[in-house]
């Protein structure tokens, strides 16, 4: 029978993996199937395992990347560690969630969470809430408010995304929506990879952009925000999905001591519908231009739309933005 002392490769042959200059594969013992995998190219190293349907990856962590990928011909969850200092430190924790998917039968999700918090949330911001991070969730919050005034607490938590390793926050039947919120004068936003404002099959991709600022003595914290959405909800199982997905896109209830900035609309917010002739990067593009997107493996974009006109939107994302940002005087 194979243990779990002698499931993984040695603290020596780990580290002679990490000095090849070609990217390594190597099956963990077990079932489910979990390959470790070294790449000198991206400098990173991790786990690829089984992905469920609608797997809800921690959000928060410092130098752990999670995100869902298709990986011969199978969707699959990829657990990476991007800072190459830690990778010898990270070993430890990554034998850790392949011991618990194989041996335990968790999820890859579910198994590298409880690692983190026997590790004591090893390597995860503890205390403050990124601005960016504030900023997105109030966003999101927003629309989140919206579409359960128009559609209903159980269509809006179902068409949330809350930190799932997808690609857009907001999933409805028959449009996707990308929320970008943004401080800034201009209304420029981040955009973080070559897929972002790329359409899900035939649904239409929507980019819902929205600028606040902060309000003083008027408008609503982070924390209040939570809150007023909260009291949308009149079940425990509806709340009990919220606080899931809100954990999901990375808060904590300790953040609310310091997320204390007020905010408010600085303009009313746009939508965009995202078509070819819409300002973006894809891999289509890099593709047409004769770029090879393999060796292009990590790209962030600012995309300004000061000036852009909206589109003229659907009746159901108008009537989103409409009630949505009453949440936000």
């Amino acid at each position: 029978m194979t243990t779990p002392a002698d499931r993984h490769l040695s603290t020596d042959s780990f580290a002679a993996y990490l000095r090849s200059p070609v990217p390594i594969d190597h099956p963990i013992p077990g079932s489910p199937r979990i390959v470790l995998f070294v790449d000198p190219h991206t400098r990173r190293v991790g786990l690829r395992g089984p992905g469920t349907p609608h797997e809800a990856p921690p959000a928060g962590l410092e130098n752990l990347t999670v995100r869902a990928v298709h990986h011969d011909g199978q969707r699959m969850i990829e657990i990476a560690v991007t800072d190459p200092r830690l990778f010898t430190d990270a070993y430890p924790l990554l034998c850790a969630v392949a011991d618990r998917v194989q041996l335990d039968q968790q999820t890859m999700t579910a198994a590298l969470t409880e690692t983190l918090r026997r590790l004591g949330h090893l390597l995860q911001a503890e205390d403050v809430l990124s601005q960016e991070k504030e900023t997105g969730l109030v966003g999101e919050l927003l629309i989140l408010a919206g579409l359960t005034h128009t559609l209903g607490p159980d269509t809006a938590l179902a068409s949330w995304r809350g930190g799932q390793a997808e690609e857009h926050d907001f999933g409805l039947p028959d449009h996707d929506i990308e929320v970008k919120t943004t401080v800034s004068e201009h209304r420029a936003h981040w955009i973080s990879s070559l897929t972002q404002m790329v359409e899900t099959g035939d649904r239409p991709l929507w980019l819902l952009s929205l600028q606040i600022t902060s309000a003083g003595s008027a408008g609503r914290t982070l924390p209040d925000l939570i809150t007023g959405v909260r009291a949308l909800l009149p079940s425990t199982a509806q709340r009990t999905g919220f606080d899931d997905r809100l954990r999901s896109s990375g808060w904590r209830d300790r953040y609310a001591a310091t997320c204390q900035r007020r905010w408010r609309l600085r303009t009313p917010p746009l939508a965009f519908r995202v078509t070819e002739s819409f300002p973006r990067l894809t891999p289509r593009l890099l593709t047409d231009a004769g770029v090879d997107g393999t060796h292009v493996t990590d790209v962030r974009y600012r995309l300004d739309l000061t000036g852009r006109a909206g589109d003229r939107a659907p009746q159901i994302i108008t009537d989103v933005l409409t009630r949505g940002q009453l949440e936000l005087p």
